[in-house]
């Protein structure tokens, strides 16, 4: 259960990305093996321990197909590094956010972590559009082609928020 006691503030720096967007009727699924595939292609699955990877569903309109959906996933990469289609290089903007720890598939607590944020009174929640609620996983062992299937059982997240801060001046 979502608490303020088990609420973190993190500072996420802003890094370079390879993002890759699926749409589909199973988009996370579909950009695992996609993001599996290519940090085995750029070696990046022999630096398993240093990476950041991200999560989130974009706005997207279904054009009334209810069974399709949109999910895109960000790995962090060093900025010298080049990549192909299907993904994209991106400047992840980083920032403030609050973070809580679930499992996968939990991410159904946002609105929780939303609702805890507005009543402090330190902490507002910051909408820009993009990037503002995202998820990032914490399992990086779980990024190998042997655990996809384990990926979406054993994975944890951090749901997080973006915030400001508020300072009051007495």
């Amino acid at each position: 259960m979502i608490n303020a006691h088990n609420i973190r503030f993190v500072q996420i720096p802003a890094m370079t990305v390879a993002s890759i967007q699926c749409i589909s009727t199973s988009p996370e699924r579909d950009s695992l093996k996609a993001v599996i595939d290519f940090m085995g292609d750029i070696k990046l699955d022999n630096k398993i321990s240093l990476i950041r990877h991200f999560g989130y569903v974009p706005q997207f309109d279904k054009c009334g197909n209810a069974d399709i959906d949109i999910f895109e996933r960000l790995i962090a990469i060093p900025e010298n590094i080049e990549i192909s289609e299907p993904f994209v290089k991106k400047i992840f903007p980083g920032g403030l956010y609050a973070a809580c720890t679930v499992p996968i598939g939990f991410f159904d607590r946002v609105s929780k972590l939303k609702d805890i944020i507005c009543a402090m009174p330190n902490y507002e929640l910051v909408d820009n559009g993009q990037f503002d609620v995202i998820e990032e996983y914490l399992n990086p062992w779980n990024f190998s082609s042997y655990c996809i299937k384990q990926f979406f059982t054993d994975t944890q997240i951090d749901i997080l928020v973006k915030v400001r801060k508020l300072y009051y001046i007495i």
